[in-house]
């Protein structure tokens, strides 16, 4: 394969949506629409080899796709919230959870807080973390992968040490590159001058959990943030007329179904994410 395949498993904030204890309009709502409306938890599956987050509805998602993790060899966690890292779930790469256990290590990348959730939460089961090769992400630090993909770990408006992220396949398999821009507010400086000095991004996914909300765009982004990020890295050439620019990472309080999504972005050119959306550049 020379192009990039991003599959997008789960498009939704924390809670998921609907999210499980509320009845509020924008649940219900979605409850009755149904179809891009029900959202899990946020995660990618990039040409079925590189993972991004393993939250706690991976399971599901990747029965609902049809997919394994069979052929994973790298798994990258953006930062250390619940809804992106449940270490206790990578038992399930070691027999009998499997009868196909990986030929060799999966090359695990985080921050330090995520890889002493995984220490903590695995380092009685010596079995397991034998099928780990732990790598700290540091910002602004590039790290080659297995396969020579590079990886590029940036500033977000986040919490400690959360990373947005920049990943380039190699030469050999067409060089595509993804942006992975959430969970965040505004990026920071020093994230749009790497972006701009970067090469052009095929992919861009935006941090949308505001929805129509107005605010500061600190932590998490509405339409508006995500709209004003795209025209900058539009502005500083790291996006082009070719680059698919997508929202996604949605929450129930920010007011907006799929539909009135779409018809927010529109006139933006930037798409919105739901379950099992598939991008191929």
């Amino acid at each position: 394969m020379t192009g990039m395949e991003l599959l997008l498993l789960g498009t939704a904030a924390a809670e998921g949506w609907p999210a499980p204890f509320c009845r509020c309009v924008n649940c219900e709502e979605a409850r009755r629409r149904g179809g891009p409306n029900i959202r899990m938890r946020s995660g990618a599956l990039i040409d079925d080899d590189l993972k991004i987050d393993y939250g706690a509805d991976t399971v599901v998602q990747m029965q609902r796709s049809g997919r394994s993790l069979a052929n994973l060899r790298t798994l990258v966690f953006t930062h250390q919230h619940s809804d992106h890292i449940i270490p206790q779930e990578l038992w399930w790469v070691i027999p009998p959870f499997t009868q196909t256990p990986p030929a060799s290590p999966i090359t695990v990348c985080g921050n330090a807080q995520v890889l002493e959730l995984v220490r903590q939460d695995l380092g009685n089961r010596p079995e397991v973390i034998k099928q780990l090769d732990l790598r700290l992400l540091e910002c602004m630090c590039p790290l080659t992968m297995p396969g020579g993909d590079t990886l590029l770990p940036l500033p977000a408006d986040h919490i400690e040490n959360a990373f947005v992220l920049r990943i380039t396949r190699s030469a050999a398999r067409g060089g595509k590159t993804l942006f992975y821009g959430h969970d965040s507010g505004l990026y920071p400086e020093a994230t749009l001058e790497a972006l701009a000095k970067g090469p052009a991004l095929d992919i861009a996914l935006f941090d949308c959990t505001n929805g129509g909300l107005k605010t500061e765009n600190r932590g998490h982004m509405g339409v508006d943030g995500v709209v004003k990020m795209a025209a900058e890295l539009r502005r500083r050439g790291a996006a082009t007329a070719q680059t698919r620019l997508i929202a996604t990472h949605f929450s129930h309080n920010g007011g907006l179904l799929h539909e009135e999504l779409v018809g927010a972005f529109l006139p933006h050119g930037i798409d919105v994410a739901f379950d099992g959306m598939t991008v191929r550049v």
